[in-house]
C-alpha cells in the first residue's frame, strides 16, 4: 500500500470532531417535543449515521410524521445552538497544521449537512484548513450515501486513490474507501463499531487522532 500521500479525506462526527454532547441535546429536545411524557435513555442512542436513520433506529414504530417531526426540532434546535457544542479530538488542531505546512491536501466527506458543518469549522477556528467540503446536502437531490460523497469529492478534485487516504470511523466509512479503492484508516476512537471484515480492511487503526501525523511524513 503506497506511502505517497497527497490527500487526505476526513469524516467530520467522531473522526475529527467530538459533537455528542450537541447531538443528544437536540436530539433529547427533539423527543420531549414529539412524544411528551415518554421517557427515553440518550445513552441508548447510537451516534454515526445520518440524524434521520438515529430517529428511525430508536423508534422503528414512529409514524413517517413523528420521524420527520423529530428531524424538524433537531434540526431547529442544534442549528441554533446545539453545534456550538461540537470540540475538537485532542490533537486535532496540531495534525491539520502539520498537513497544511506538509503540502497534503486534506477534504471533508460527512453526513452532515453543509451549512452547519462549515459553521462548526469556523467556530472551532479551523475551517482555512481544508482544501473542500463535501456534505450529504452539496448537491440536489443530496447524496444517497458516503459511497458518492466520496466519489464526487475524487473526481471533482481530481485525487488519485493510489494517492488519497479515507479517516473515518464507522461501517459507512469503510465501504466508501472500499468502493473508491482508498485505504482506510479506521479512527477507533471515534462512534463507529466495525465488524470484523472492515477492521481486518483497514490499512491502519489509530486510537488517538494525533498519530495520524506519525503515519505520514
Amino acid at each position: 500500500m503506497s506511502l505517497v500521500v497527497r490527500s487526505l479525506i476526513l469524516d467530520l462526527d467522531g473522526t475529527l470532531i467530538d459533537s455528542r454532547p450537541g447531538i443528544l441535546e437536540s436530539f433529547g429536545a427533539a423527543v420531549v417535543a414529539v412524544f411528551p411524557g415518554r421517557e427515553f435513555d440518550l445513552s441508548t442512542v447510537s451516534l454515526g449515521p445520518p440524524i434521520r436513520r438515529m430517529f428511525e433506529v430508536s423508534f422503528p414504530a414512529a409514524s413517517e410524521a413523528e420521524i420527520d417531526g423529530l428531524l424538524g426540532v433537531f434540526r431547529r434546535h442544534y442549528d441554533r445552538g446545539g453545534f456550538l457544542k461540537a470540540r475538537l479530538y485532542e490533537g486535532a488542531r496540531e495534525v491539520l497544521a502539520h498537513f497544511k505546512n506538509q503540502g497534503i491536501g486534506v477534504n471533508i466527506a460527512t453526513n452532515k449537512p453543509l451549512q452547519i458543518s462549515t459553521a462548526i469549522l469556523a467556530n472551532l477556528g479551523v475551517g482555512h484548513y481544508f482544501r473542500s467540503i463535501v456534505a450529504a446536502d452539496s448537491v440536489q437531490p443530496p447524496f444517497a450515501s458516503k459511497v458518492e460523497m466520496v466519489r464526487h469529492l475524487m473526481e471533482s478534485g481530481r485525487l488519485k486513490p493510489a494517492e488519497t487516504w479515507l479517516v473515518g470511523d464507522s461501517v459507512e466509512d469503510a465501504a466508501a474507501a472500499a468502493e473508491c479503492g482508498l485505504p482506510f484508516v479506521w479512527a477507533a476512537y471515534g462512534y463507529g463499531r466495525l465488524g470484523r471484515a472492515e477492521r481486518k480492511s483497514a490499512f491502519r487503526t489509530i486510537r488517538t487522532l494525533g498519530v495520524l501525523t506519525q503515519l505520514l511524513p
